[in-house]
């Protein structure tokens, strides 16, 4: 049962623990309201799960996070940041913060436009850089989650995931 369309599931191919991809699409809703609110709740499940996936691997060699290394954001405070982290090597436990600190970030960047928001696009917000800020967070939040999730295979199977799940 639930009521979020992100979840944890373990790979069919590997038995791996992993987090869904973040969906696409809006979620549905009567309102653009409640559209907006099922989201900024999707947001929140999909970067706790992937917190308690990273403390759950416990790796305790810092490593690089492969999934920046390509990675570019619209918003230039937070592509300071994606700069920094092209750089670092963490642990999956120190991972598993920065995907709650960043998505923690998110929801509260979502959740605070409210009165923003376009009704035809209810993800959407009418300040232009704010949703910059938002847009730079959410793809910060997918690469690092997708970041987690390869490991856990690489953890799984003892040695690199394949190119595929990159």
């Amino acid at each position: 049962m639930k009521l979020s369309r992100v979840f944890r599931f373990n790979d069919p191919q590997t038995g791996a623990p992993q987090i869904s991809d973040f969906p696409d699409s809006n979620p549905t809703g009567d309102t653009p309201l409640e559209i907006r609110m099922k989201h900024f709740t999707e947001v929140e499940n999909f970067t706790f799960l992937a917190y308690v996936l990273g403390h759950e691997l416990g790796g305790t060699t810092p490593r690089p996070i492969r999934t920046v290394t390509d990675l570019q954001v619209p918003d230039e405070e937070f592509q300071n940041f994606v700069n920094i982290a092209k750089t670092a090597s963490v642990t999956d436990e120190e991972l598993a913060d920065s995907v709650l600190d960043v998505g923690i970030n998110w929801e509260h960047f979502v959740a605070s436009n409210d009165n923003l928001l376009l009704p035809d696009h209810p993800l959407k917000i009418s300040d232009v850089l704010m949703q910059e800020k938002i847009d730079s967070l959410d793809i910060i939040s997918e690469a690092f989650v997708r970041e987690l999730n390869i490991r856990s295979i690489e953890k799984q199977i003892g040695t690199k995931a394949r190119k595929s799940h990159e």
